[in-house]
């Protein structure tokens, strides 16, 4: 019976991916009874997805619109239009509304909480198990913003997490039918600009390592189209040929067997020489929602690990690519103690263990790196291990095994690892020196 209760609880919960941008968030999320990831309506029965991420307020009310609501407001009377949010927000910008300041990241947040309103038809929001934000970039400013409007949520019992759109790329096509993983896959994204995502697959490693090449083409703006016919046809038969141009280039040379077309620039038929091109031998897709999915499919992994999650990992640019750890002495043999792992976030890395040091007045950090490994020995699966010296100078004069060490691991980027290491000294008879030695060890 106690096991019929604990199943029936994990059933009734769901993994939500939320999309968050400047110009349009989306809610997607999946379950145990429901694993292929389904996309919440910013419009209940359409197949409109993208919730724009602007607000509207009523003049001297306290009565706020948003989304695809909003800008149906923008030209009605006695009301104000805030756009811009998320950009606000990591810019920790202010702005004025009926003599009141505000600032972006409060806006921002009343918008998501609003958003999370539509997600409530499907269940209640106390019914989110993992909840997966994801977004363009993964830099300090925009991980402190998440950070933010997840305190402010109040989702108590909601385990919260979030990662790029390059990781949500990586977890959408993981879920998908194998075929699609057989060569690379690459995602042609218009939005502003046109880039590219390129999605590849190490297969002599174990388990696989998969990692995405990225470009943004400032020099291919998406274009406001000409009212006058014969001028945009001109301008569609020049974007075409610049386009083309580009993905051959991307594809030359290259196994590419999936491309997916993202964004508000493709929604117009413009592409047809470019089309022809891509469509030879691949399968192609268009729609909006893969990054919103992919975060769902990537909370249904923390919750419930699949067989194809097991076998790969994933090294994107926010990723850990070094193996760490320290090489012991246990019950009289040498062992491996792992304390940070290939694969994590960086800004999430960080250990704290305590050690005593057998001998001298320093200790070695095991480096392993999974990337840029000669072939031969990739395949073998023999991953070259190097070790960095953490020298404690001035540590105080003790038998062997005397010493107490409290060791604080923690990446500050992908390819700096800080350590900290304090002298705890071994009880009453060898009082801590009070000593602490900081140094920064470079991850190549």
């Amino acid at each position: 019976m106690l096991l019929e209760k604990s199943l029936e609880k994990k059933n009734n919960k769901y993994m939500v991916g939320f999309d968050l941008g400047d110009r349009d968030a989306q809610i997607s999320y999946c379950s145990l009874q429901q694993t292929e990831a389904q996309s919440v309506p910013a419009v209940a029965g359409t197949q409109q997805y993208n919730i724009p991420t602007v607000l509207w307020k009523r003049r001297n009310m306290n009565q706020w619109f948003f989304g695809r609501e909003a800008l149906g407001m923008v030209d009605a009377d006695g009301g104000l239009f805030i756009e811009n949010l998320f950009s606000g927000a990591v810019e920790d910008k202010k702005t004025m509304i009926e003599g009141t300041e505000y600032d972006y990241l409060t806006l921002l947040t009343l918008f998501v909480k609003k958003c999370f309103g539509l997600f409530s038809a499907i269940a209640p929001l106390d019914k989110i198990e993992i909840l997966m934000f994801t977004a363009a970039e993964a830099d300090d400013g925009v991980i402190e913003v998440v950070k933010k409007i997840v305190d402010a949520l109040g989702l108590k019992n909601t385990k919260v997490f979030f990662q790029s759109h390059e990781e949500s790329y990586y977890y959408y096509l993981l879920h998908q039918v194998p075929e699609f993983r057989k060569g690379g896959s690459v995602i042609l994204e218009f939005e502003e600009t046109l880039k590219y995502y390129r999605l590849e697959w190490n297969r002599r490693t174990t388990p696989i390592v998969s990692y995405v090449a990225k470009e943004r083409f400032a020099d291919c703006p998406q274009p406001s189209w000409d009212e006058d016919a014969v001028q945009r046809r001109r301008q569609m038969e020049e974007l075409d040929q610049q386009v083309l141009e580009k993905v051959v280039k991307i594809f030359q040379n290259r196994m590419v067997t999936s491309v997916f077309l993202i964004g508000s620039g493709f929604q117009i038929d413009w592409a047809d020489r470019s089309l022809k091109y891509i469509c030879r031998g691949r399968r192609v897709f268009k729609g909006n929602n893969l990054y919103s999915k992919g975060a769902a499919y990537s909370a249904m992994e923390k919750f419930c690990p699949t067989k194809e999650g097991r076998e790969h990992i994933f090294l994107g640019g926010e990723k850990l690519k070094t193996n760490i750890g320290l090489q012991i002495m246990r019950e009289g043999q040498e062992a491996y103690v792992a304390l940070l792992d290939a694969g994590i976030d960086w800004y999430e890395g960080s250990c704290e263990k305590e050690f005593y040091l057998e001998s001298g007045r320093g200790y070695q950090v095991s480096l392993t790196p999974l990337t840029n490994v000669f072939l031969e020995k990739e395949a073998a699966g023999k991953y070259p291990v190097h070790y960095e010296k953490v020298e404690l100078p001035g540590m105080p004069e003790r038998p062997e095994g005397a010493t107490r060490l409290r060791i604080v691991m923690e990446l500050k980027s992908p390819e700096i690892l800080h350590v900290k290491t304090v002298d705890l000294g071994f009880g009453m008879i060898y009082p801590a020196s009070g000593n602490v030695w900081e140094q920064d060890i470079i991850l190549r």
